[in-house]
């Protein structure tokens, strides 16, 4: 039998008579897969370097797969991701096609599919570059090894991406949801059927996208769509030894790119990037753990900090204490909760313990990022907790996240109201600290009106249970003699 060859020498006449020689010699020989292997040494100085390794891809191919293989001892993790011809550098995004990080130690692309936290789409020809990322070597350093498949073949359909819907209702309300979540897209253990299922079940109404460093599963979250749940895109922009931050309300094409250092001076450009999309920029976890992801960029730059995260321990108190100090430095952050779950029920993580509580104009995207952005949102420990923050002062009164205009000598009285919680303390705060506290009721449902005669700068409230633990927080309704001066 006679095998076609490809020869880009060769003229278009002769290539037609090839050709048909081949037509007439029979079936053509399945061609042949090229097998190509990258290997180094990285020393122990190289922790949080970017390596990025080059390999040619030629015309033809229609799937790349690639082994990562390295030495564990002494707890190495190697990171890894890939960029196509399009472009590699920090900074660009375009030639983006995916990041497992350390969840995975294989990938693979094609024009229909790709491993979860990679982008499907035709495999171009030209220079492809693979990310290495070491975020822990041993002393002795990290030997590692790339096993890269090229299987040549024809491109056929391409992936269609199915984003979900932007809008389920436009009824104004309070809206119950999780901002920080991962599925098989990063180093989740759920696919994200599993995932919106269980949104479902925990009474969720809306949920955040936030996959490390890949947009991923933002392409396709309209094929898991439930009714009356809402999805938003996001991403946790991971990087891994200065601290993680969520990009919130993101659109489903976007990447926030995440290769840089403070000493950089470009966070600033990365946070306006999500704002100029009707998002928020918020700090995750800023003191977890201590040695590895603290956060370590200018809080000047972003919206918000996430100061519940997962089950309350003293790294959220720690959290908490910085947001409360920032607070009375005038600068009027938006505080909230999640999960940050990558395992099912449970786990320490568990889906929607805590929540975020925005009231919002509907359940849309744009309804939760208008309301997250004017801080009307509370935080809760589970679904069953309710409540209600109000201030007056004379005939106004403001409640969560708006400011209260006061007159100088106004007196000034707040009503609070709490739903599923039978035990524990309600505290009142402003700057100066505890402005009064009150028990809750057995009952189950707490009503209290406190009077205060001074004029706090800020007003908002804490419920923790006998042992301590956060149930609910609010956000601060602001008090000021002007309008529209919250933290000024």
């Amino acid at each position: 039998m006679l095998r076609c060859a490809l020869h880009d020498g060769l003229p278009a006449a002769t290539w037609a008579l090839l050709l048909g020689l081949c037509c007439l010699a029979g079936p053509v020989a399945a061609q042949t897969p090229t097998e190509l292997v990258r290997q180094g040494h990285m020393p122990a100085d190289s922790l949080f370097r970017l390596f990025y390794v080059p390999i040619e891809v030629p015309a033809g191919t229609a799937e790349i797969r690639v082994r990562e293989d390295y030495g564990h001892d002494g707890g190495n993790v190697l990171n890894m991701g890939i960029y196509d011809p399009a472009g590699y550098r920090p900074g660009t995004t375009a030639g983006f096609r995916g990041w497992s990080g350390g969840a995975k130690t294989a990938f693979f692309i094609n024009a229909q599919a790709a491993s979860t936290g990679y982008v499907p789409g035709p495999v171009r020809p030209g220079t492809w570059h693979v990310l290495l990322y070491p975020s822990t070597i041993a002393p002795a350093g990290l030997d590692w090894k790339l096993t890269v498949t090229l299987v040549p073949g024809p491109v056929g359909p391409l992936f269609v991406p199915a984003p979900a819907a932007t809008v389920i209702n436009t009824r104004p309300g309070w809206y119950q949801g999780d901002l920080h979540l991962h599925t098989l897209h990063s180093d989740g253990r759920r696919t994200p059927a599993e995932l919106v299922d269980e949104a479902v079940a925990q009474g969720l109404d809306f949920i955040i996208s936030t996959e490390h460093n890949t947009n991923s599963a933002n392409l396709s979250w309209g094929r898991y769509a439930r009714p009356n749940l809402l999805v938003i895109n996001g991403e946790e922009v991971t990087t891994t030894a200065f601290g993680h931050w969520n990009a919130l309300g993101l659109e489903p094409t976007t990447l926030i790119d995440w290769r840089y250092v403070p000493a950089d001076s470009s966070i600033a450009r990365y946070t306006a990037q999500v704002r100029a999309l009707g998002g928020l920029a918020i700090i995750n976890h800023p003191f977890f753990p201590d040695t590895v992801n603290r956060f370590r960029f200018g809080v000047r730059h972003f919206d918000g900090i996430e100061v519940w995260n997962g089950r309350w321990d003293a790294r959220n108190e720690r959290a908490l204490a910085w947001w409360d100090a920032l607070l009375r430095q005038g600068r009027p952050l938006l505080a909230v909760a999640a999960s940050d779950t990558h395992t099912a029920a449970l786990s320490p993580n568990q889906l929607g313990r805590p929540r975020t509580v925005v009231q919002a104009t509907g359940l849309s995207r744009a309804g939760i990022m208008q309301g997250l952005r004017a801080r009307r949102a509370y935080l809760a420990a589970d679904r069953a907790l309710r409540l209600t923050l109000t201030a007056w002062a004379g005939g106004a009164s403001a409640g969560i996240g708006d400011t209260l205009v006061a007159a100088a000598g106004q007196r000034l009285e707040v009503a609070f109201e709490l739903r599923g919680a039978s035990a524990g303390t309600v505290t009142l705060l402003g700057e100066s600290g505890v402005l009064a506290t009150s028990p809750v009721a057995a009952t189950g449902s707490t009503a209290v009106r406190w009077p205060l005669a001074g004029r706090p700068r800020y007003l908002r409230v804490e419920v923790r249970n006998p042992t301590g633990a956060m149930l609910a927080l609010t956000n601060p309704i602001w008090v000021s003699s002007r309008p529209g001066r919250a933290g000024k």
